[in-house]
């Protein structure tokens, strides 16, 4: 046992390289002998684990020596695409963000987008509106450039239609003054019927009146409601003329005239509203008249055949009276 002992401790120590993954051993291991005692097969196992587990760790080494480069680029891929992904990430959070800001925007663009869609409705049916217009106003200028064409055809026979207008307007200048004389001869041949039927119930015409001579005696105030039912009034005098006609229609019998003043506290007036002015008419009273006998002499009369034939009298007595209506 000793010389074993001894043996081992001589035996040479196992060296191995590793060059492009071959392994060398050195120096090499003598062939085993086949008739060794199972105490020298005893160290020769643990070399051969001990070889093993070189071989496990040599192959570790070459595989790390080829994997780790391989595994080093691929972490480093890998966080060159995680920092590429954390980019891409806070890229996204500000996109939503803008994403966001944008969708507000997109919402009011829609409120825009409605309110313009209202707009342009409107607006479509307002060009409708004007397509119908401009339709009617072609139709309109159409129908105005044949009326064009037609005046001016006639422009071409405006002399012969002037000429034929000048004697139109003589023409109607003559019929304007014919038509004139026949509404005068008319007015005249009215007035003369309204005379004639006038004078043929008893009535008589001067200066444009008409005279009614009563043939009853009545007092003043009846002689007057009888003229107002004949649509007249007791005569006014407002010229010599009348003054004449009347006192000569008269022939010297005394009748009553619309002069009076009872009521208007002493001032003379005519019943018809005639104006009334007591110095122009002094050349028509009697000298010494009027002179108001017994204070009860308030209405006149024409008494006798004379210029100077006014006299007053009693409103009561009763005379014959003159009663005046206004021409027609």
């Amino acid at each position: 046992v000793p010389e074993v002992e001894m043996k081992e401790r001589e035996a040479p120590d196992a060296h191995f390289t590793v060059d492009k993954q071959n392994i060398s051993l050195w120096p090499r291991e003598p062939p085993p002998k086949t008739d060794q005692s199972p105490v020298l097969r005893k160290p020769l196992s643990l070399r051969v684990a001990f070889i093993c587990l070189a071989l496990v760790l040599v192959t570790c080494i070459v595989l790390q020596a080829i994997f780790y480069p391989r595994l080093m680029n691929k972490i480093l891929d890998v966080k060159s695409d995680a920092e590429m992904l954390r980019g891409r990430v806070n890229n996204i959070s500000t996109l939503g963000s803008v994403l966001e800001k944008d969708r507000g925007h997109v919402e009011k663009a829609e409120v825009q987008m409605q309110t313009l869609n209202t707009s342009l409705t409107h607006v479509h049916s307002q060009i409708l509106s004007l397509r119908i217009s401009m339709a009617q106003a072609s139709a309109q200028i159409s129908d105005l450039i044949r009326r064009w064409v037609d005046v001016d055809n006639l422009s071409s026979k405006l002399p012969e239609l002037q000429r034929d207008l000048d004697k139109a307007s003589t023409l109607n200048a003559k019929v304007q003054r014919l038509q004139s004389s026949l509404e005068n001869v008319n007015k005249v041949l009215q007035t003369q019927s309204d005379i004639l039927e006038m004078m043929s119930r008893g009535w008589k015409y001067f200066g444009g009146n008409f005279y009614y001579f009563s043939h009853t005696p009545k007092s003043w105030y009846s002689a007057e409601q009888f003229c107002i039912s004949k649509e007249a009034h007791l005569t006014s005098v407002t010229s010599e003329s009348e003054q004449e006609f009347l006192y000569k229609a008269a022939n010297g019998l005394p009748l009553w005239i619309g002069l009076t003043k009872a009521g208007n506290e002493g001032e003379w007036y005519w019943v018809d509203e005639t104006s009334f002015n007591m110095k122009q008419s002094e050349r028509f009273w009697i000298p010494g008249e009027p002179n108001n006998a017994g204070s009860n002499e308030h209405c006149a009369n024409i008494r006798v055949a004379s210029p100077r034939a006014w006299n007053d009298a009693s409103c009561d007595f009763k005379f014959l009276f003159i009663c005046k209506r206004p021409g027609i």
